[in-house]
């Protein structure tokens, strides 16, 4: 069912290497493109992806994306269908809470809701890397306004004594 997987970022569009792991960040958006056969009535169902962790019994979903999967009319014969479903990257928020966190080995499942026999998986495929911090981001002004005010502090001092 999935056929390709896809990583979009600031940079630009990173295909994945089959076999190989998804290096994500805060930021990215994991796009997961599916094809199916289907045979029915024509409709619109749900795409259904999520990335978490599988248990012996249950699937931890931690994000989640929805994409919409068009079905034409096909009542005698098997109809090849694709679709894709975006999952974006959010980081844990302050306490670790409210994304995903840093780790390793994180699995992707994706099914259609409304017919739920329907489904695929990929366990181990997904690493996050650390996340930025808010001092990652202003760490270096921060160092920078520092300098700054002590040399305008020592300035008018050298001219005193000169």
């Amino acid at each position: 069912m999935i056929t390709q997987l896809q990583v979009f970022r600031a940079g630009g569009v990173v295909p994945a290497v089959a076999g190989e792991k998804l290096v994500l960040t805060a930021g990215d958006v994991l796009r997961v493109s599916v094809s199916a056969f289907y045979q029915g009535k024509g409709g619109d169902f749900t795409l259904y992806g999520s990335i978490g962790t599988r248990y012996p019994y249950e699937f931890d979903e931690i994000l989640v994306g929805r994409g919409i999967l068009s079905c034409p009319e096909s009542l005698y014969t098997p109809t090849p269908v694709t679709g894709s479903v975006d999952i974006e990257i959010v980081g844990a928020g302050m306490l670790g809470m409210g994304g995903i966190s840093e780790g390793t080995d994180y699995d992707l499942y994706v099914k259609i809701e409304e017919i739920p026999s329907v489904w695929d998986e990929v366990d181990d495929c997904i690493d996050i890397t650390a996340l930025p911090g808010i001092l990652d981001t202003i760490g270096p002004l921060l160092v920078l306004g520092i300098m700054m005010f002590v040399v305008s502090k020592i300035t008018p001092m050298m001219k005193e004594g000169g």
